[in-house]
């Protein structure tokens, strides 16, 4: 049995060898892209802004997107509840703007138990332009950001576009997943761009033709999938359209939470993907280099070869680790905790074990199950 395990775990090892590599190639490869900007071509665009509470820095979030360098855009902010006090901060913000197109939708109509996107299809009748662009609240972007991932639309094949995000938080938990979407997120999606395409997208940005959603049956579709914004990306793609991961890095603000908080949360978003791309997630285990290396040296008592894998596999993180957090994104929570980029491995392969096994998940303090379609029914 041991020799099994021992064997099994060489493979793993020599597999993550093999990833972390091809982590090294994906990111570069993509980094090393240039944006052009075309400054003649400018269509007008709709921004939705889904809205639920008072998030930490959501007014300076919400400012960047009212102030962007870009001729023609509305943005319409979208809440459910009528007591919601998100509603005055709105309010302040298009007495404060009011050159620029805002506009705010309060209803309470639900679609289905995503609540998210009942709160964006309650909007999009509000939206007047063929471009749509979704963005969730806790994103904060730069003046050049509509310019910069509007281009890929030239092509009249591109049906949605879809770009990069990196975490910034002052707490241990945020810190964790900081490191965690810097360091395994990035790679992982910029490994899938290469050998399979992007056949999906971020809650951060989905920018889409209007008619590409209606013909994908809107937001109906997915009102009662948790997988909202992947699926706003993939099911394009069954249709023929491309969908198009720019080069473009938004800044997500996390909440302050507990740890349990982080890892039902967590637990949730890896039991989506398990349901979205199963097989994908099978082939996280590869991912887990730390941890297929420390159990491989661990069955054949830290001998020689083990040892060296040991050392090769944690080298490599360091690598990918430095690389993202100084070169590419100059992420100051990387600079500054790079060495628990381990631990958070090993955090999150626990994280990917518990969500291989069972489908419930704890969301909005609501439990819910997820059938084989992805879909979300109540416990």
């Amino acid at each position: 049995m041991l020799n099994l395990l021992s064997i099994i775990f060489g493979i793993l090892t020599l597999g993550s060898i093999v990833y972390y590599l091809y982590s090294l190639y994906s990111c570069h490869s993509f980094f090393s892209l240039e944006n052009k900007i075309n400054p003649h071509f400018s269509p007008s665009i709709s921004i939705l802004k889904p809205l639920w509470g008072l998030e930490t820095n959501l007014e300076k979030n919400l400012t960047s997107f009212i102030n962007q360098d870009y001729p023609d855009y509305q943005i319409v902010f979208c809440v459910r509840d009528k007591d919601d006090p998100v509603i005055l901060l709105v309010e302040k913000l298009i007495a404060k703007y009011p050159q620029q197109d805002l506009k705010l939708v309060v209803f309470d109509r639900i679609i289905g138990y995503n609540y998210k996107v009942s709160n964006l299809a309650n909007g999009l009748k509000y939206c007047h332009h063929d471009l749509i662009l979704i963005a969730d609240s806790d994103i904060e972007v730069k003046e050049d950001y509509l310019k910069t991932i509007v281009q890929p639309f030239q092509d009249k094949k591109v049906g949605v576009v879809t770009c990069l995000y990196q975490s910034f938080a002052d707490n241990y938990t945020g810190i964790i997943e900081s490191l965690g979407v810097a360091c395994n997120f990035i790679p992982n999606v910029l490994i899938a761009r290469n050998l399979e395409g992007v056949k999906f997208a971020f809650g951060s940005t989905i920018l889409m033709r209007k008619k590409v959603l209606e013909e994908i049956g809107s937001f109906e579709r997915i009102a009662n999938s948790l997988a909202d914004d992947f699926l706003l990306g993939n099911l394009p793609t069954k249709l023929g359209y491309q969908t198009v991961l720019v080069n473009y890095i938004v800044n997500h603000g996390i909440e302050k939470e507990s740890f349990n908080q982080y890892l039902q949360r967590q637990i949730r978003w890896f039991r989506c993907i398990k349901f979205s791309r199963f097989q994908g997630y099978i082939g996280m285990i590869f991912t887990y280099g730390i941890v297929n290396s420390i159990l491989f040296a661990l069955f054949n008592s830290f001998n020689l070869l083990s040892s060296l894998l040991l050392i090769i596999l944690f080298s490599f993180k360091l690598i990918i680790g430095y690389q993202l957090g100084f070169k590419y994104l100059n992420n100051q929570n990387i600079k500054e905790y790079l060495g628990l980029i381990f631990i958070v491995e090993i955090i999150r392969f626990y994280i990917w074990l518990i969500g291989l096994f069972g489908n419930k998940i704890i969301w909005k303090n609501q439990s819910f199950s997820i059938n084989s379609k992805g879909e979300l029914f109540r416990c």
